[in-house]
């Protein structure tokens, strides 16, 4: 496997002007089924486990659980602003900086999966309870530099679901 492969094990997220209903039911069975699958894959890993990575120099699988929790509930937080105000800035983190503060080291990853499972659950019920123009509305992603529809924010979203799960599964092989 190269190492773009390991980087980006399902290729790199790229947005599409428009989506369908299909495909954005398709990204919320996605959102709402893969906490589940991060369950199954993880359960009972040792502390050897957890240190290890799919790549030299990325992070280990306990950081790429605390991450997609961590960054899930700013997505989430992003549809409500985009929902309650006309295309704000939609939250930023540093995500580096946020994965290097001092719990993420002891953080049991029960933990992480129960906030991102939590998170995923209030996110899909939000989902399904938009109207097809509410996926229309948007908001600026500060560090990408561009408008984001919630369409394409949820298909980012997705992607960034499935991309981490292969992270945390080529580390465990």
């Amino acid at each position: 496997m190269t190492l773009e492969q390991r980087q980006y094990p399902i290729g790199k997220w790229t947005p599409k002007k428009n989506y369908s209903v299909k495909e954005i039911e398709r990204n919320i069975g996605i959102i709402e089924k893969y906490p589940a699958k991060y369950k199954r894959l993880t359960k009972k890993l040792s502390d050897e486990d957890l240190a290890k990575s799919y790549r030299e120099g990325a992070w280990n699988v306990r950081q790429l659980l605390t991450h997609i929790s961590d960054m899930h509930i700013m997505h989430y937080a992003r549809f409500k602003q985009a929902l309650s105000d006309e295309n704000p800035v939609g939250f930023v983190a540093n995500i580096n900086a946020w994965n290097a503060t001092a719990e993420i080291s002891s953080t049991p990853p029960t933990d992480a999966l129960l906030l991102l499972e939590a998170t995923h659950k209030r996110w899909a019920l939000l989902m399904k309870n938009m109207s097809e123009s509410d996926f229309d509305k948007t908001f600026f992603h500060a560090l990408r530099q561009i408008n984001l529809t919630l369409a394409q924010a949820l298909s980012m979203a997705a992607w960034h679901t499935k991309h981490h799960f292969e992270h945390i599964r080529i580390a465990l092989q």
